[in-house]
């Protein structure tokens, strides 16, 4: 028998896409859709084309045949056509999942009277994260329990990531084909493995994985946050276009900076290799440039209320670089743009703009992006915010100082813990500069001092004992003079440390710290409460996070004053 895969779905992901890699595979095609002149459209000329366009220089055209359609109201058609097929495709929207669950009910109880015992395996096309458990969810609900134990032993629903973009074609184009798709001519569909209930198809085009959630992932943090940045930082210099906003140099900047944030971050907690996550960046910011995509500013930056939600494409990078000891400064400044975001057909976007004007940033970030117990990054957020109001700039060798010094704080103190000992690590291992002595008489100051919680914070005490080792009043002097120059000096820089606990924490005091970060105190005096301390993240995201920030501000002040260059 011929094969023949079902797509539901006739748009310009399912003609465009999925239809165009399984008739390259040598598949018969047959597309279901609710659209009468278009179903009528394709069985009149029985083909279509696709134009893959990635560049100006690379254009394909494929005329897609041996194609046919259904409309979707007709049910004995449908059932018969699926009757002995083994794979479908549903590329539609989440908002017709239930409509199309009940004729996958009826395709399934056609299979059981008939007595067709083989995998129907059907790829999930829609966009959102894991359709098919809303779709599981979907058919649960309508099955009966004969159905259910078909669809448990037979059925197969198999998550796909679909990075392929369609945009309207010219209208020569359409004047050629009626029912050209126009693409950016993607040429990969990654498919969940371990969904299917049959063998896996070996065809061109298509890739499988074992872990569809960290593809997923690495889409969104990746492609859909880079599109948002360019949005936004592109829309405070005037650009209408998308593609312009590539072609700016300090955009193009964050946007590289902002990308190998997250693929540091990607590659730590999902595996993904260095050389694998070179080739997917250098491929998101060749998309990003493709001319035909036309992408407004202002449309890609819609709906900053649904982008600035904690598991989005903004803030969930942010989150996943500061948990893992990577230091999200061009992804906070992308998420402080979104702020300033101000197209004003968009009530979504001024109402975000106007609530951060009125109650403050820092409020407007635990409205929107729904963050507690995450003060470091609010921080970020409202710093890149004031600057992004300001005009200010930091120089990138700052920058790229703080970066590092985030990484070795972080590290340190998941490693070997003990707050002040390890931002002094930080700072020996950055200006490559150790002194044991130092070193050692920091051994008492972790957790608030004797682990009581009830003085300063170690990574607060490590950076000023730190600063004041390398500026501060000399014995020697003291006695001629009083050196009274270093002396002021470190008070100073002691005072630009404890200005910056302040307005990220409220405070100096440990314990009070631990009420920011964890929404509780803890005295780590007993054996109980260090196990509950550490269960509650205190050496993989949380007090590494606060030793890694008090490394970034300890070496912003010294470069500041001219002590790290």
């Amino acid at each position: 028998m011929a094969k023949k895969i079902i797509i539901w779905g006739a748009g310009k992901i399912g003609r465009g896409f999925v239809g165009e890699i399984f008739y390259d595979a040598g598949y018969e095609l047959v597309f279901i859709d609710a659209d009468e002149p278009l179903v009528q459209e394709l069985n009149s000329r029985g083909q279509y084309t696709v134009l893959k366009y990635r560049n100006e220089k690379t254009k394909q055209k494929t005329v897609v045949k041996n194609c046919s359609a259904i409309h979707s109201s007709d049910k004995a058609k449908i059932i018969g056509q699926a009757a002995e097929v083994s794979l479908m495709a549903l590329a539609i929207f989440p908002g017709i999942f239930e409509a199309v669950a009940m004729d996958i009910a009826k395709i399934i109880q056609n299979r059981i009277d008939t007595g067709i015992e083989k995998p129907l395996d059907i790829i999930m096309c829609a966009n959102i994260p894991g359709p098919s458990k809303l779709m599981r969810k979907t058919l649960t609900g309508i099955l009966s329990d004969a159905q259910k134990q078909y669809f448990d032993a037979y059925v197969g629903l198999i998550d796909s990531l679909v990075i392929r973009m369609a945009v309207q074609p010219s209208e020569e184009m359409i004047k050629e084909d009626p029912l050209v798709v126009l693409t950016n001519g993607y040429e990969t569909l990654t498919l969940d493995k371990t969904g299917f209930k049959g063998d896996p198809a070996s065809v061109d085009g298509i890739e499988y994985t074992e872990n569809i959630h960290a593809e997923e992932v690495r889409k969104l943090y990746t492609y859909n946050m880079v599109h948002a940045l360019y949005s936004y930082l592109g829309f405070q210099k005037g650009y209408e276009y998308v593609e312009a906003c590539t072609k700016d140099e300090e955009i193009q900047k964050n946007a590289i900076g902002a990308l190998n944030e997250v693929c540091e971050a990607l590659s730590k907690v999902y595996g993904f290799e260095k050389e694998d996550l070179d080739k997917w960046q250098k491929a998101v910011l060749e998309n990003m440039a493709n001319p035909i995509l036309m992408d407004k500013v202002t449309r890609v930056g819609a709906d900053p209320i649904r982008k600035l939600k904690k598991a989005d494409r903004l803030i969930g990078p942010a989150l996943l670089c500061k948990d893992n000891g990577v230091y999200p400064y061009y992804l906070t400044k992308a998420i402080a743009h979104a702020f300033l975001f101000g197209d004003e057909t968009d009530k979504n976007a001024a109402m975000v703009r106007e609530y951060a004007e009125y109650y403050g940033i820092k409020k407007a970030v635990e409205k929107y992006c729904e963050l507690e117990n995450e003060p470091e990054l609010i921080g970020m957020i409202e710093a890149h915010y004031q600057r992004a109001l300001s005009g200010e700039t930091e120089p990138d060798r700052k920058i790229e100082l703080m970066q590092k010094a985030y990484h070795l704080g972080f590290n340190a103190e998941k490693v070997y813990k003990g707050c002040a000992q390890c931002l002094l690590i930080a700072m020996f291992e950055l200006t490559e500069q150790p002194n044991d002595m130092l070193f050692q008489a920091a051994s008492g100051f972790s957790g608030g001092m004797a682990i009581t919680g009830d003085g300063v914070c170690g990574g607060y005490a490590g950076g000023v004992m730190y600063m004041g080792s390398i500026v501060g009043r000399r014995m020697k002097e003291m006695k001629i003079d009083g050196d009274k120059k270093a002396q002021y000096e470190s008070y100073m820089m002691a005072q630009e440390l404890r200005d910056q606990y302040i307005k990220t924490y409220g405070t100096v005091i440990c314990c009070n710290i631990h009420e920011e970060i964890f929404g509780r105190c803890y005295c780590l005096r007993t054996k109980a409460v260090r196990n509950d301390f550490e269960d509650a993240g205190a050496h993989t995201t949380k007090c590494t996070g606060v030793v890694g920030m008090a490394s970034v501000w300890v070496t912003g002040i010294m470069y500041a004053h001219g002590y790290i260059k």
